[in-house]
């Protein structure tokens, strides 16, 4: 398979990832080498093999619960064949997520992702996303403003 690009890691990764932003799923399969494939999104799923169960995968968490889903890099780290990504992420859950019901709020999360690129291609990722962090800020009440106890 011939790379897409001369480009790095890195300007493969977030060309990637901007087609994953935008909601391009179709884009963003362009990006990847399906053959070669390994993911793992620690807490959400096991190491997966097939492209497309790890596109479901990203649908069913990423997509459908969220909307207005936003990403900030706060720290990158290249190599020749892999970039890391530590990351910011605000949304607001509108769907099923951990279990938990819609609930309209307003998330902000750390991840981590490992993104491994081999000829211009994405071969995998292996992806730490804060889910005790995103369950409590789905969970805990939210304080009523107003109220006080005499």
């Amino acid at each position: 398979m011939a790379p897409l690009s001369k480009t790095g890691a890195l300007e493969t990764y977030r060309a990637w990832n901007a087609c994953l932003l935008a909601g391009d799923l179709k884009g963003a399969a362009r990006f990847i080498d399906a053959d070669n494939w390994r993911e793992k999104c620690l807490g959400l799923t096991d190491w997966l093999t097939d492209f497309e169960t790890a596109l479901t995968h990203y649908e069913k968490n990423m997509v459908r619960p969220w909307t207005g889903l936003e990403m900030h890099e706060e720290e990158v780290v290249e190599g020749p064949d892999a970039v890391t990504i530590r990351f910011r992420v605000e949304a607001t859950h509108v769907g099923e997520f951990l279990g938990i019901p819609a609930t309209g709020r307003k998330v902000s999360f750390q991840a981590i992702r490992i993104v491994h690129v081999n000829d211009g291609r994405v071969t995998g990722q292996w992806a730490q996303l804060d889910l005790w962090g995103i369950h409590q800020q789905l969970t805990t009440p939210e304080e009523t403003s107003g109220s006080v106890d005499r």
